[in-house]
């Protein structure tokens, strides 16, 4: 009979570089949200003719990056429209410094920050399931997959972190 060695998923080579890069684009995602609504807060009509133009941009091409660029672009664009601007500027900048407060502690490896990020990242994900049901899109799909994998790489680290105790 063999025995089956249970390797730690962090311990696989391809787990910290996807790990990092997976926290990285939420840092990045969150960076964004905060520059979006303090630049909201500053200049609402700049944000709106800035990402008008670059939804118009980006619809020209036919990559089909551009195309995801595209629809990322326009959903931000079409919220705007539709919604308070005042909520729209608080949920921008609120969810940015969350991602950002939730990035910094999954990389300096705060064992106790891991529970409260994942409810929030599980938060966040059935907010993006529900906005996918709602109006789907490719590019709403894509993040929503892409969060999936965010959630269980994080927790794939916390449970390797909780071993190590």
């Amino acid at each position: 009979m063999t025995e089956h060695i249970h390797i730690p998923l962090r311990k696989k080579p391809y787990f910290e570089v996807i790990y990092k890069i997976g926290v990285g684009v939420k840092g990045f995602d969150g960076l964004a949200e905060l520059i979006t609504g303090v630049a909201l807060l500053i200049s609402p009509q700049l944000v709106h003719v800035v990402l008008g133009g670059l939804a118009k941009e980006f619809g020209e091409h036919h990559a089909q990056v551009s195309q995801f660029i595209a629809e990322y672009v326009a959903r931000v664009d079409g919220e705007l429209a539709r919604s308070g601007l005042t909520f729209l500027i608080l949920f921008l900048t609120i969810h940015g410094l969350v991602k950002l407060g939730l990035v910094y502690c999954l990389l300096k490896e705060i064992v106790r920050a891991y529970p409260v990020a994942l409810a929030i990242l599980g938060a966040f994900l059935v907010y993006q399931a529900y906005v996918l049901i709602v109006h789907p899109t490719i590019g709403m799909a894509l993040f929503t997959i892409l969060d999936a994998v965010i959630i269980w790489l994080v927790w794939g680290e916390y449970r390797d972190l909780q071993a190590k105790k």
